[in-house]
């Protein structure tokens, strides 16, 4: 009788980007789009992460994740950890 093993498993963790990534999906996609159209709606808008996830209704991790997707780009957060619009 032979024995079926299974394969070995990873044991390096997932990153918090690979987590991240994960987590990105159809309804990610309408958040990002309601912030980026509000930053743009309301001229000076500049927000902690408490802030914007109390602001939308988000857990504080689904604000990050959102708020690190658009720092790529579209906002900048300063030393004082406040997100704005680029200029």
């Amino acid at each position: 009788m032979s024995a079926t093993m299974a394969p070995p498993v990873s044991a390096s963790p997932v990153s918090t980007t690979d987590r991240r990534a994960k987590r990105f999906d159809g309804s990610m996609s309408a958040d990002l789009a309601r912030i980026r159209s509000e930053y743009i709606e309301i001229s000076g808008l500049v927000l902690t992460l408490p802030q914007a996830a109390r602001l939308w209704g988000f857990g504080t991790e689904r604000a990050a994740d959102l708020l690190t997707v658009l720092d790529a780009g579209f906002l900048t957060c300063d030393k004082r950890a406040v997100y704005r619009r680029r200029r």
